[in-house]
């Protein structure tokens, strides 16, 4: 049970960690997509980390989708790493197999 607030804790993080820095690109750059995107593959670096977040976020999809432990509950761990990533589906997703279906 101590491992499941562990990872729900982390799930919160994965969440409010980059809209936190979402929120200050907004601030600055109102939500222009064509700026987001040039700044996330600006540099190999920046193209490094953003293709990583993909793959990422694509094994946590297929393996959430395929975790027979999840029947009734895959949709929040979808949902949540399409709306906020991968940093908040991979936690919740493994908060979710520690309950039990």
């Amino acid at each position: 049970m101590a491992s499941r607030r562990v990872y729900l804790g982390l799930a919160v993080l994965g969440a409010v960690v980059p809209y936190a820095a979402l929120a200050v690109f907004i601030s600055r750059h109102g939500l222009s997509l064509s700026e987001l995107a040039q700044q996330a593959f600006g540099s190999p670096g920046a193209t490094f980390f953003a293709l990583d977040v993909v793959v990422g976020g694509v094994t946590v999809l297929v393996a959430a989708t395929r975790d027979s432990r999840l029947i009734g509950r895959k949709w929040a761990v979808v949902a949540a790493t399409l709306l906020v990533g991968p940093g908040c589906g991979l936690p919740l997703w493994l908060a979710l197999r520690q309950t039990g279906p």
